[in-house]
């Protein structure tokens, strides 16, 4: 097959080149290694600094980290080096140029998405660039959760996949729904593949129907049972990895309650029996008029810190109180929702809804029905507590479901629905034959969008409370200044959104009615709109001014007096001693971590045994539990060092054991021993063990983040407590004694102990996580990767196979 350079490969070649400019536009500034920062930013840059450190020191990457809650587990991400096509991410991401190549990744897979079903590249140019500034990718940069970015860039081809395959493009299908499956599954965050499966099972249902209906279903179903071969090849490229997640889920608070008769009704924690409480799950909720950011960005007032004009009531009250003003915005309180905070709202573009809604009017009927049912489920999902006659019963009855929370983040997945809708919406319109009803429907689908808009703001303005419960405890003045405030953003914001809805439709109607000549010179006012609407909403959360040089991001780090007195203190480093730091959120905050071990710290994956001991523990100041610890020092509210003499030190040799029967008893058991004297062990669990009579010493002499070296000396055999935290008894840490391995033994409900016979022994406790499957992954791999080559091949005509048409079964 002979190729055409000027029309098969000159316009896609274009469009990546594009697509990387824009990035780089975008994020001109990371080109100097300047960095936006945000909370979470600050936290992971903390709590990893030290494994960091120790990865740049040897080229090793330690996936425990000793930093956090007396040892913290990284394997979310073992076992992903067996999924072979991960070299395909890092051409998506130009080996992960961050953030430019994450954009990059977020635009080219929806150009991809739309070029393989057929839709002019032009076309998918521009809705590519649109894409890539949906807020929510925005808001989610600046909050430093680039994993769940990189999941959400290939959504597109997971929905285009399954469009494909359930249609008439089954090779292109194949390709797209393999790759963006396999990525999306990749990248690691979870919970988006598992809200997009649910959208994709809605977006199947009229597909279903029309099948039948049209007597279609040989081909849908051939379709369906090649999506279902393809996306189990697609996991099995991630099977080592997604075991590896499983496993590690089952031991944090997403695995349920490990204490007998914990009920969720009487649970101290935010865990239940099998997963979170519905109350936790649900903190971070939307209310109707918050799903409705997607059109209107401030209906709900915008971010808890919303930069406004300085001319806002609110601003200039903020002023009034010692704010500070730069570059004539100010950082008010703008949020009045119900959500305890939010960065502010999932805005998609007034122009690209109403091109959404137009788009109904012109694809075939059962994608608009799919495309609609998908748009329903989501709104569903990101309602959670709000609409819990639906979320309560998939959280009570569906797998997996009650393991996360934060159902607002659902609605993440919306835009590639959205957008994916408006290409194929525009190819239709622009591209195919007009008919007699083509304005019609351009008129009605205009008239919804902004009828609606209208309707918003005339219902908003005279009914909205613009309070959030938090602000009735402020005095009348001050609630009236807020009330005046917010609502001059909302009907700012709604105005600016019917002007971009009507500059859309505009466009297309002058195009139409061919006033507008030129098809390209539609897509050059079409990219314009987007941008001109999309782009201003994003710099709201992220512009030039964000960007802070790698100097002042270390800035943030500073060592305080109490820090410096710690580190002074203890010349053998941060391994021989720990830190309950009292004067940051302890346990919502890790920005200790850059300099101590910890007590404390943050994960939203943290290990139940240990959430446990701070409710039951550590919370109330048991002093015998904060001495098994290590924890040397407190860092009061007020900033002040105190030490703790009475800490157990790295580890200890005890002089009896309490056995117990059950989890809880051993537990409680913490309240009445000596944890210097007595071991508490679950005697079902473990069985009897070999105890001296404590004398003798063990003492650390080497810390490393994945391995521990101990010397040991005593007179007769002895039972030796660790201050380091169990994780995994089939597969994690192994011990040595003098090169044989030894069984390691949960002491104290979350501690490690050895048995250690008399004589001086080298004690070596190293972790050596194995990722399970990866024979399993490297199979599919290798399959996949045969796939690909093999469609791309018979696509560009160079394999041809006699008789044998895919897209036609």
């Amino acid at each position: 097959m002979e190729i055409d350079f000027k029309k098969q490969i000159l316009p896609h070649f274009i469009a990546i080149i594009a697509i990387l400019g824009f990035s780089i536009a975008l994020f001109a500034p990371s080109l100097d290694g300047s960095k936006v920062v945000g909370p979470d930013s600050i936290s992971s840059a903390a709590r990893y600094k030290y494994i960091l450190d120790y990865k740049e020191e040897t080229g090793k990457n330690a996936t425990w980290n000793p930093s956090q809650f007396a040892g913290d587990p990284r394997v979310l991400a073992l076992g992903k080096e067996s999924n072979l096509l991960g070299i395909v991410h890092q051409v998506f991401t130009l080996n992960v140029w961050y953030p430019i190549g994450m954009f990059f990744a977020i635009g080219l897979a929806m150009y991809l998405s739309l070029c393989l079903m057929g839709v002019n590249s032009w076309i998918g140019l521009i809705v590519s660039l649109g894409y890539m500034l949906s807020y929510i990718f925005f808001t989610l940069y600046e909050a430093g959760h680039g994993q769940k970015v990189l999941t959400l860039a290939y959504i597109p081809l997971v929905v285009s996949g399954t469009i494909m395959l359930l249609g008439k493009k089954k090779l292109h299908g194949i390709l797209a729904l393999l790759i963006g499956t396999s990525l999306a599954i990749f990248v690691g965050h979870v919970q988006m593949v598992f809200y997009l499966i649910i959208a994709l099972v809605a977006f199947g249902i009229p597909l279903i129907i029309f099948a039948l209906k049209d007597k279609t279903y040989k081909s849908f179903s051939t379709g369906l049972a090649i999506a279902i071969v393809v996306a189990l090849v697609a996991v099995g490229t991630d099977y080592s990895q997604l075991k590896s997640t499983y496993e590690f889920s089952k031991q944090t608070m997403r695995g349920g309650s490990i204490l007998e008769g914990k009920t969720e009704a009487d649970a101290p924690d935010e865990t239940k029996s099998s997963g979170l409480k519905w109350d936790y799950a649900m903190s971070w909720s939307f209310q109707a008029k918050e799903f409705l950011t997607i059109v209107v960005p401030r209906i709900a007032g915008g971010g808890s810190q919303e930069k406004i004009d300085k001319e806002n009531p609110i601003a200039k009250l903020m002023m009034q109180n010692g704010s500070k003003v730069k570059n004539d915005k100010v950082a008010v309180p703008a949020y009045w929702g119900s959500m305890p905070f939010t960065s502010g709202g999932v805005y998609v573009g007034a122009s690209v809804l109403c091109l959404f809604m137009i788009s109904l009017f012109f694809i075939e009927r059962k994608y608009a029905f799919a495309f609609g049912s998908a748009f329903l489920m989501i709104f569903l999902l990101s309602m959670g507590k709000h609409a819990e006659w639906f979320n309560r019963m998939l959280f009570d009855f569906l797998p997996m479901f009650s393991k996360f929370r934060a159902p607002s983040s659902a609605v993440s997945i919306l835009p590639a629905f959205i957008f994916l809708q408006v290409g194929m919406g525009l190819h239709q319109l622009v591209e195919e034959e007009k008919t007699a009803n083509t304005i019609k429907f351009l008129l009605i689908g205009t008239g919804i969008s902004v009828g609606f808009l209208i309707l918003v703001f005339l219902v908003g303005s005279s009914s909205f409370g613009f309070l959030s419960p938090n602000d009735l405890n402020y005095e009348f003045n001050i609630q009236s200044i807020l009330i005046e405030g917010r609502k001059e953003l909302f009907k700012a914001d709604v105005m600016r959104s019917i002007v971009f809805m009507l500059l859309a439709a505009g466009s297309l109607f002058l195009y139409l009615k061919e006033i507008l000549k030129s098809k390209y010179l539609l897509y050059v006012i079409l990219a314009g709109i987007f941008i001109m609407d999309l782009l201003p909403i994003d710099r709201r959360i992220v512009s030039n001014d964000d960007f802070i040089t790698e100097t002042v991001f270390e800035n943030q780090f500073t060592a305080r007096q109490a820090d410096l007195q710690i580190l002074k203190a203890e010349p053998n480093g941060r391994g021989f001693y720990r830190v309950l730091d009292l004067s940051v959120n302890t346990f919502n905050d890790a920005k200790s971590c850059y300099y101590h071990n910890q007590v404390g710290g943050y994960s939203a994956t943290k290990m139940q045994r240990y959430q446990d001991m701070i409710e039951y523990h550590i919370a109330k100041n048991n002093m015998e539990v904060l001495n098994m610890l290590n924890t040397k020092y407190f860092i009061t509210r007020e900033g002040a060092v105190q030490q703790n003499p009475e800490a157990n030190g790295n580890a200890w040799f005890v002089s009896s054991i309490q056995y117990v029967e059950t989890d809880k008893a051993e537990i409680e058991a913490l309240n009445t021993i000596q944890t210097k004297q007595t071991a508490v062990i679950k005697k079902d669990e473990f069985g009897e063990v070999q105890v001296g009579d404590g004398s003798g010493n063990i003492a650390l002499r080497t810390f490393l983040p994945e391995k521990m070296v101990y010397e040991s000396s005593s007179n007769a055999n002895q039972f030796a407590v660790f201050s380091e935290t169990w994780y995994n008894g089939k597969t994690g840490w192994v011990a040595t004694i003098d090169g044989e391995e030894t069984p390691i033994i949960r002491a104290n409900y979350i501690l490690r102990g050895i048995e250690i016979p008399s004589g001086k022994h080298e004690v070596i406790m190293e972790f050596k996580p194995v990722p399970p499957g990866r024979m399993i992954s490297i199979a599919s791999s290798i399959v996949s990767l045969v796939l690909i080559i093999g469609v791309i091949l018979i696509s560009l005509g160079v394999v041809k196979i006699d008789n044998f048409d895919l897209d036609n079964l």
